[in-house]
């Protein structure tokens, strides 16, 4: 039997009265941790409850860390989603613009073929207007001194345009078809000596075709220069040269 004055053990719990538990018999249920009192326990003793709330805060102390590496990692991927995002495209535009570049130098480098003309594309022919007709000369009629000035140097009226007054003094086989002697005058004179000037002239046979010696005539010329020719005499003279445009017997 037990001293109820000798102190219990510490691992021994006791109950409210002070009186040792006695052991369990044989074969008797043991009453679970949970319905015993709380008083019950001893002082300086572990409490049952002490090491569920030491694992629940370190549970939360664990989940913490836990939850801030996830907010971590998962910023870092969502970072590197979007920078891949943004880098993708431009990949993606550069390798779609490759092709387009590579296949358009075969295009540009193909040999083109020109399509086939049609008439209707054929150039038509232009139509060349014809060179303008020359107008006619203007024969200017001389005064008394005017004729003479030109009997005088007629290489210095080459090309000019007069009316002129003669008559024939010499139209035979030795003058030719083409060409006669003529004493001219710058108007129509009253008698035949008062055409004084010798004058060659030549022309078209045609026209000249019904003129004879002592023809009085009235003409159009054009002045040649000067001309010179040997006389029946063994001598030689020079006179005025004019072309013959029209002419009309008097």
């Amino acid at each position: 039997m037990t001293d109820p004055t000798s102190p219990m053990p510490a691992n021994q719990p006791a109950n409210q009265a002070g009186i040792p538990p006695q052991p369990a018999p044989a074969g008797a249920a043991v009453p679970p941790f949970a319905a015993q009192p709380l008083g019950a326990t001893l002082a300086g003793a572990p409490s049952p409850v002490a090491p569920a709330k030491a694992s629940t805060a370190r549970a939360w102390i664990v989940g913490g860390i836990a939850l801030v590496i996830v907010l971590c990692c998962g910023g870092a991927v969502v970072g590197a989603f979007s920078g891949g995002n943004d880098a993708e495209p431009q990949s993606i535009a550069a390798t779609s613009a490759a092709p387009s570049a590579t296949s358009a130098a075969p295009t540009t480098a193909a040999p083109t073929t020109a399509p086939p003309t049609t008439a209707a594309a054929s150039p038509t022919p232009t139509k060349t207007a014809p060179p303008p007709k020359p107008k006619p000369p203007s024969y200017k009629t001389l005064s008394a001194r005017q004729w003479k000035l030109i009997a005088k140097n007629p290489d210095a009226y080459i090309g000019k345009h007069y009316v002129v007054y003669g008559r024939v003094t010499q139209f035979d086989a030795a003058t030719g078809t083409d060409t006669f002697r003529a004493d001219v005058a710058h108007r129509r004179m009253s008698y035949e000596f008062d055409y004084e000037t010798n004058t060659m002239l030549s022309g078209s046979e045609s026209e000249l075709e019904n003129l004879v010696e002592d023809d009085i005539f009235r003409a159009n010329v054009t002045v040649l220069g000067s001309f010179s020719y040997d006389t029946q005499i063994g001598g030689q003279t020079t006179v005025p040269l004019l072309n013959v445009d029209s002419i009309k017997v008097l």
